[in-house]
C-alpha cells in the first residue's frame, strides 16, 4: 500500500513538473524581448537599436520621466504581437498634442477611444494608443506652421556646425523687445540669437519659437564673445532667468524639437549642442544652473 501510493505521488510530481516546464516555456515564448540598461545608455539609442519609437518604449514600460533611466533597468521591448499601448494622460496634455506626439490621426484616437468630446479629457484618463508592430513614428515636436516657416529657409551649406544655448536672463521679455535692446547697443542686425523661445510672457504663447532675422537672412550670430563662433554657431535664446526658476515643459519641447529639425536640417551632431556657459567657463552662468544640457542631450534623437 505504501509503496504504490509512493508511485502515484512521484507520478504526479513529475507530472506536475512537466506542465510547470511548459508553461514557463509558453511564457518565455510571449514574454517578449527584455533589454537591460547599460552605463551611458539613453532611452532613445535603445528604442533606435530595438527599431521602436522611444515614445512608444517609453509608454510600453511606464516611464513618466526618460532622463531618469538607470542602470540595471529591466525595459519590455514591444514586438509584432503588440498592437496598442495604453498612454495614461497628464496635466497640460489635450487629445490633440497626444495624437501629434504618437503620429497618429486625431479622428483615429478618437474613434479608438470612443470619445465624443476631445476637449473634455482629464488627467488620470486612459487613452488606448494604437501601433503597429510596436513601432510609432515620431512626428515633429514643432507645430505644422513652424515647420513650413523653417523649412522655407535654405541654411547655407556646410555653415551652421554648433547649436548653443542661451537664457535671457531675465523672468520676461519677447523677441522684438530683444531686437530693439541689441540694436541700441550697436548691433548692426538687432536681435543677437538665431531664434528666441517664449515662456509665456507677454504677448507670445508658452514655447512659441521666434524665427530671427539672421536665420531667415543666414546672418552670423552675435551671442557670443568669439567672433568665428558667431559665423558657425546657432543662438537660440530661451526667455527667462534659469537662475532663479527652470524653463517651462513647452519650452524645452520646443527646443527639443528645434535642435532636431536643425541637427538634420544642418548635419550638426548631438556632441556639437552646447551651452553659452561652456562656450565661455568662467565669464557667464548662462543659461543658467537650473537649465540642464545632459537631460535635453538624452531626449534628442541620435
Amino acid at each position: 500500500m505504501y509503496l504504490s501510493f509512493s508511485k502515484k505521488r512521484n507520478r504526479l510530481m513529475r507530472i506536475s513538473t512537466i506542465i510547470l516546464c511548459f508553461c514557463m516555456f509558453v511564457c518565455i515564448i510571449h514574454a517578449g524581448k527584455i533589454h537591460t540598461v547599460k552605463k551611458n545608455e539613453t532611452l532613445s539609442a535603445i528604442a533606435g537599436k530595438y527599431g521602436v519609437s522611444t515614445t512608444s518604449l517609453q509608454t510600453y514600460n511606464g516611464i513618466s520621466n526618460p532622463n531618469l533611466l538607470f542602470v540595471g533597468k529591466k525595459l519590455k521591448i514591444p514586438d509584432s504581437s503588440i498592437r496598442q499601448i495604453q498612454y495614461t494622460v497628464k496635466k497640460g496634455d489635450s487629445l490633440g498634442s497626444i495624437s501629434s506626439r504618437f503620429g497618429i490621426k486625431l479622428s483615429d484616437l478618437t474613434s479608438k477611444n470612443n470619445i465624443d468630446r476631445p476637449d473634455l479629457i482629464k488627467v488620470g484618463q486612459k487613452i488606448i494608443i494604437p501601433i503597429t508592430g510596436g513601432s510609432v513614428k515620431k512626428s515633429s515636436l514643432l507645430p505644422a506652421s513652424l515647420i513650413k516657416s523653417l523649412t522655407s529657409i535654405r541654411p547655407t551649406a556646410k555653415k551652421w556646425t554648433k547649436i548653443i544655448i542661451h537664457h535671457s536672463a531675465t523672468p520676461t521679455d519677447d523677441a522684438l523687445n530683444m531686437h530693439r535692446v541689441h540694436k541700441a547697443r550697436g548691433m548692426k542686425n538687432g536681435l543677437a540669437y538665431h531664434f528666441v523661445i517664449s515662456n509665456g510672457s507677454r504677448k507670445a504663447y508658452d514655447g512659441e519659437v521666434y524665427i530671427g532675422s539672421r536665420w531667415k537672412g543666414q546672418l552670423d550670430g552675435g551671442h557670443v564673445k568669439k567672433l568665428s563662433l558667431n559665423k558657425t554657431s546657432i543662438g537660440i535664446c530661451l526667455i527667462g532667468n534659469f537662475e532663479k526658476k527652470s524653463p517651462t515643459t513647452k519650452q524645452l519641447t520646443a527646443l527639443e524639437g528645434l535642435c532636431e529639425y536643425l541637427m538634420k536640417r544642418c548635419s550638426v551632431p548631438k556632441s556639437q549642442v552646447t551651452t553659452h556657459k561652456i562656450i565661455h567657463p568662467g565669464h557667464t552662468a548662462c543659461p543658467g544652473k537650473l537649465f540642464s544640457l545632459p537631460s535635453l542631450i538624452r531626449r534628442l534623437d541620435p
